[in-house]
């Protein structure tokens, strides 16, 4: 199969069915993006399952959390260079590409004799990772139309559910044989399926061109900062915090500033504006991320010590938030007119007051309710994101659809390692290294998830104002 799905000249406020991703020549399509998605996101969950298995067999405790961090790196690495190697290589070997250095990754996983060997696999495995769920993303924007879209986008957010609920396990399974290399050598035949699939039905489309200069320089500045976003975690002084979250904007704001006036861009024009609908977009995907991650960091350790959870526990309640993400994202997918267009704002102002009740739920509630709040904050914060992804696809200028969809997996990777640096500068400041202590702990959650809470606040406001423009769809483009 070498050409596009026939788009389906629907319109906007007609309701799509789930069928239809499966009709017009989509099927194989929508079973190859989940494939590639999948991949990215069951290994997040695996790596860290086998942790204590691989530091054990191949020493390196000291750099335990950098498999996770280094492999963060490579993936906003590789999904700012994706549009890059697209424009470069066309569609399909872009794609290709993308994949066979996810399976040259998941090789050096399985195979190091020590710790640097592993984290140089895993920043090779996070760049392979990025290049393949940021094109994804862009191939859903040229082969689902608007009314469509929004059901492709859910299944997405279904797939990384069923990764967050099997990937776990998965890893417990070759942690417990003593075989952590067996979680990457099992990946491996998988990815070897993606890319043959990717070779066999992408349409290479575009003109490749051989011109364009890698963009190293933009990429290195952004991964620094990154680094130094990701590293506030090693330092318990705030004032140090503070100092390397302050050093990681500086950098990833010149990689924005370097990247206008570039000719061949990583990002569309005026991706940080707040007076654009793709830069209204691109900051609801960044403060999604920046709240669900100041959530999923400290909500393990408050429960810990204030409810007395065990880590089993502990994992059913990711899985609860998961569930309901995918349940909000299923939901809103079926939305039209009024409701599609005020329910991104109503989505993360929902999830704000279910913070505030999550948060007198840890301080003084019981796990039941914690587990309802849990539930419907992520309800909330799954309508939005669908939402906000289709719209920013569908308000992309004339030219940068690529980019546009292209770059969104960067902007959340971006949330997700400053809502973690913000994070850890906010329970530091509020005493967190004063020790572990009930009195303590509780403090330091209150700071934390009221924060959180002003969090998805703020970006109903940001939603509200970019649904203001009107939902301004190119459909059969």
């Amino acid at each position: 199969m070498n050409s596009q799905p026939s788009p389906e000249n629907k319109s906007t406020h007609e309701k799509a069915k789930w069928l239809d991703l499966f009709s017009d020549g989509r099927a194989a399509y929508t079973i190859l993006l989940n494939l590639g998605i999948s991949l990215h996101a069951i290994d997040i969950f695996i790596i860290t399952t086998i942790m204590p298995t691989v530091v054990e067999d191949i020493g390196g405790i000291s750099y335990y959390a950098w498999t996770s961090m280094l492999y963060m790196v490579g993936t906003i690495v590789g999904a700012s260079a994706s549009s890059h190697l697209r424009a470069r290589l066309g569609t399909r070997r872009g794609y290709i590409w993308g994949g066979l250095i996810l399976l040259i990754g998941t090789i050096a996983c399985a195979i190091p004799p020590d710790m640097v060997t592993l984290l140089i696999g895993r920043f090779i495995k996070g760049i392979g990772g990025g290049l393949v769920i940021a094109q994804s993303m862009a191939l859903i924007r040229d082969f689902y139309t608007p009314s469509i879209r929004t059901r492709i986008l859910a299944t997405v957010s279904t797939t990384w559910s069923v990764a967050a609920l099997f990937g776990p396990g998965l890893g417990g399974v070759f942690a417990e044989l003593e075989w952590w290399r067996g979680a990457f050598w099992g990946q491996a035949p998988f990815v070897i399926a993606f890319v043959f699939m990717a070779s066999k039905l992408v349409p290479n489309q575009g003109n490749p061109s051989s011109q364009q200069r890698f963009p190293w320089r933009r990429l290195l500045m952004l991964a620094a900062g990154v680094l130094a976003a990701g590293l506030t975690n090693q330092y318990k002084m705030p004032i140090a915090s503070a100092g390397l979250i302050l050093l990681a904007v500086c950098l990833v704001w010149l990689t924005f500033q370097r990247d206008k006036t570039s000719d061949s861009k990583l990002f569309p024009s005026n991706a940080l504006s707040l007076l654009t609908p793709v830069g209204l977009a691109y900051w609801s995907y960044f403060l999604i991320s920046v709240t669900h991650t100041t959530l999923l960091i400290f909500a393990p350790l408050f429960l810990q010590v204030l409810h007395n959870i065990t880590p089993l526990l502990l994992g059913y309640l990711s899985l609860v938030f998961s569930m309901g993400w995918t349940t909000g994202s299923i939901v809103a997918s079926g939305w039209t007119g009024k409701w599609e267009r005020h329910g991104s704002a109503a989505g993360m102002l929902f999830a704000s007051v279910t913070t505030i009740a999550f948060t007198f739920s840890i301080l003084s509630g019981t796990i039941f309710w914690v587990t309802i709040w849990s539930t419907l904050i992520g309800l909330g914060i799954g309508a939005t994101n669908v939402l906000m992804t289709n719209y920013g696809m569908g308000v992309a200028r004339e030219g940068e659809e690529a980019i546009t969809a292209g770059s969104m997996p960067t902007i959340r990777s971006l949330g997700v390692a400053f809502g973690a640096a913000a994070a850890g500068l906010v329970a530091n400041s509020a005493g967190l290294d004063e020790g572990m202590s009930k009195e303590t702990i509780s403090r330091v959650a209150a700071w934390v998830l009221w924060f959180t809470a002003i969090i998805p606040a703020i970006t109903a406001i940001i939603c509200l104002r970019a649904t203001s423009w009107g939902w301004k769809f190119r459909t059969g483009r």
